[in-house]
């Protein structure tokens, strides 16, 4: 479990639980181990809310991890405990919660709490699945990559007008499935603040871009406080740069909005977004 998570273990984080994050990881653990006593997911998710505010209402921190039944196979097997076991279920949530970058409960609606939670396991996902891809390319290469994608990062945390923005960084070496990320970052002042395993898996990508000479692009919206007449939502100003063999190349106003128009997976038109403003994009790192 720890090899495929990648994370440091930290301990003493408050009582940890882990959670399915669908119907079908539920038919897994139903169909796998008879002793799994639930058939329904909202009936599951129901009486782990009810448990979750037990223990926040006894003033307990309440740290969530995912419960991933593949790996929890894989977890009974190296711990030799029996897998049909509310004991070795228990084991497993803790061995989980006591891994690097544990999810708060804090008393949100159950629903909410789980989507999030299954975001953060899609960024884990995809930065795991990033590393594999970096792992067998040139070291001096990797290092030059990563060090420039952190020049890169630190360039736009100061040449950007502080406040919300996203990224939509799609990235494709020709030879395997496209990578995409969608992260949301908040900048201060000479600051870059998001979910770390956002900034992380946005990180690997282009890391893994400018290592592999691959192809793609980067999209930002910025979103300010003035409000578009016709649909009453905030203005978002959009830029972006093409990754052209791992190098980014900004984009002019009109490239930016035909591309924010394609579907980069299927090249289909995308309907126009509403209090969008397109600009010209600048070279990375110019002053």
């Amino acid at each position: 479990m720890g090899k495929k998570r990648r994370r440091k273990t930290r301990r003493g984080d408050g009582i940890g639980m882990a959670l399915l994050l669908d119907e079908l990881d539920l038919a897994t653990m139903k169909t796998s181990y008879p002793s799994f006593e639930f058939d329904d997911y909202d009936q599951y998710l129901a009486v782990c809310e009810q448990t979750m505010r037990s223990m926040l209402g006894a003033g307990h921190r309440v740290m969530i991890g995912t419960f991933i039944p593949a790996e929890y196979s894989e977890y009974c097997q190296a711990e030799q405990l029996p897998p049909d076991s509310a004991m070795s279920r228990a084991r497993y949530a803790l061995a989980v919660c006591e891994e690097d970058e544990p999810f708060p409960y804090q008393g949100e609606p159950i629903a909410e709490f789980v989507a999030s939670l299954a975001h953060r396991e899609r960024l884990r996902t995809l930065s795991i699945r990033t590393m594999d891809l970096l792992d067998p390319l040139p070291h001096g290469a990797v290092l030059e990559a990563e060090d420039y994608t952190a020049d890169l990062l630190a360039w736009l945390s100061t040449h950007v007008a502080p406040g919300p923005h996203m990224f939509t960084c799609h990235v494709s070496d020709g030879a395997h499935d496209p990578l995409e990320v969608v992260a949301e970052v908040e900048l201060g002042k000479n600051a870059m603040r998001a979910m770390s395993m956002e900034i992380t898996a946005l990180s690997l990508m282009l890391s893994f871009a400018r290592a592999a000479k691959a192809e793609g692009s980067v999209i930002m919206r910025s979103f300010t406080f003035e409000t578009d007449p016709d649909s009453g939502l905030p203005i978002k100003i959009v830029r972006g740069w093409a990754i052209v063999e791992g190098v980014l190349r900004p984009l002019t106003a009109t490239e930016i909005m035909k591309a924010s128009r394609t579907d980069p997976r299927t090249g289909d038109s995308l309907l126009p977004e509403p209090a969008v403003e397109y600009v010209d994009s600048h070279e990375p790192f110019e002053q």
